[in-house]
């Protein structure tokens, strides 16, 4: 069991380290724990503002917050957090429902990895 401390000890290893960059794309294969870059990534990786935010306890969950602007129109399905503006290893990695952007839209994206 981590305990409550722990959680907050892990929370601020996460915010002090460098996964803060956030890259979208348009695959939409099933998330896996041996993936380690997007499955059809797309755009330039924004660099996100990292934080620490309640779920269950204080400070239990890391939060990275960025905005993407498209340079085409995409149907973005995957996103991913990796610790480099450019490759680098990916911390984490969903999947969800088409995000269609037209060329110059922006979609901002929220990242929660809670410690419960």
């Amino acid at each position: 069991m981590v305990t409550t401390r722990g959680k907050e000890i892990v929370v601020d290893l996460l915010v002090a380290s460098t996964s803060k960059y956030i890259e979208v794309g348009t695959g939409a294969t099933a998330e896996a724990a041996g993936q380690t870059a997007l499955v059809t990534p797309v755009e330039t990786r924004a660099t996100g503002t990292q934080s620490k935010v309640t779920t269950t306890t204080t400070n239990d969950t890391y939060q990275a917050v960025g905005t993407v602007t498209a340079t085409a129109v995409r149907a973005l399905q995957e996103s991913g957090v990796f610790d480099a503006a450019t490759a680098g290893n990916m911390l984490a990695r969903g999947v969800f429902t088409t995000v269609n952007l037209a060329s110059a839209d922006s979609i901002a994206l929220t990242w929660k990895i809670a410690l419960t």
